[in-house]
């Protein structure tokens, strides 16, 4: 009888984070001592208190402005992967603390505590950690959650990504993490959750919209395809162009969404145009894995674009190399010193020759 009742009572706590998939379980760390050194003993949580100020703030970023989206967007990028490989999809579990060290994380069992009542988490259940460590001036809340939201789509998407150590398949990974993080700091969000100036004052805001990475690389094809600046920065004006508007084929959107759209409406018109964007870019990519090409770095994301949706093939490709300035298709690319009417004129003509096939988005890139 008593079991009975304490299932009662724990129910609503369990089961109000997951009748849809786009909800969440908030937790909050206990035992952040542990979080450094091998130890016998679990990683404790429990879950958020609802006076929990700090849970209470990430509660109401989830639920508003680029946190909410970020949250859909995760969502629809588990329920894509369930449908198209057969993944069961996890519940989204964020955590409130220090995270245990990556070579600690694995071996320790995570033991949530309800009251007298215990569970134990998934070895590979997926956790999106918030370090709300007041002593650390490095905290950003939101920051911190799209870096774990980010993290956790290409976990999804393509775990992959970043795994092998190479400069290039990093600087993807954490290129499409810093391009979230920049959008993140334009998004317009209710005044009680504004975090864009804190975002703002990140080096990699002013960074990425100012293509440091690439006028840093002075033509370095392999330098621009190992920064993650540049890899943001041309995910960011791919999302911010035409691209961004342009709709594909409803079949591409119809594995994100929980539910067909009325007749005559175009799946698309549901998502907005920046799950759109991600949409098109999260379902190429993982049709370039299905096919035995996993994107290894920036060029290979971007031909794995183009060949998902050839009709936008074109401006992705003059985004790419405006971006770049060339630099992968042209031996030192063109000189981004040179008057702006002279390289917007080189540029058109390499864009064409890419576009016919006289040279290739990797012609000047040095092989690995």
């Amino acid at each position: 009888m008593r079991l009975r009742i304490a299932l009662v009572l724990i129910a609503p706590t369990l089961l109000a984070c997951v009748t849809r998939d786009d909800d969440y379980q908030l937790l909050r760390r206990v035992d952040a001592t542990e979080v450094r050194r091998p130890t016998d003993k679990p990683t404790r949580f429990v879950p958020a208190a609802r006076n929990d100020s700090e849970a209470f703030y990430v509660r109401q970023l989830l639920a508003n402005g680029f946190g909410a989206e970020m949250l859909r967007t995760y969502a629809m990028t588990k329920r894509f992967t369930a449908r198209t490989t057969g993944a069961a999809i996890t519940p989204t579990t964020i955590v409130l603390g220090h995270a245990d060290t990556p070579a600690l994380e694995p071996e320790r069992r995570r033991q949530v505590e309800i009251g007298w009542w215990k569970t134990t988490l998934a070895k590979d259940q997926p956790l999106i950690w918030i370090n709300d460590d007041p002593r650390d001036r490095t905290r950003h809340t939101m920051g911190n959650l799209v870096v774990g939201l980010g993290d956790g789509i290409l976990e999804t998407i393509a775990p992959e990504t970043g795994s092998d150590g190479d400069a290039r398949s990093n600087a993807l990974r954490a290129g499409y993490v810093t391009f979230l993080l920049v959008v993140a700091a334009e998004w317009r969000t209710p005044s009680i959750i504004d975090d864009r100036d804190e975002l703002r004052a990140l080096p990699e805001f002013e960074a990425v919209r100012a293509n440091e990475g690439v006028l840093r690389a002075h033509g370095d094809a392999d330098a621009m395809l190992s920064n993650r600046r540049a890899v943001a920065t041309v995910l960011y004006r791919m999302a911010i162009s035409s691209l961004g508007q342009k709709m594909a084929d409803p079949a591409v959107y119809l594995p994100f969404l929980d539910q067909r759209p009325p007749r005559d409406v175009h799946p698309a018109l549901l998502l907005g145009a920046f799950r759109n964007f991600q949409a098109k870019l999260l379902a190429a990519w993982s049709r370039a894995r299905a096919a035995g090409r996993p994107p290894r770095d920036l060029i290979d994301l971007i031909e794995a674009y183009s060949d998902a949706y050839p009709a936008e093939r074109a401006e992705a490709t003059r985004i790419f190399l405006v971006t770049t300035y060339g630099a992968t298709a042209a031996a030192a690319g063109v000189n981004a010193d040179a008057p702006w009417d002279q390289v917007e004129s080189r540029l058109a003509m390499l864009t064409a020759d890419v576009l016919f096939g006289r040279k290739a988005l990797r012609g000047a890139v040095a092989r690995r």
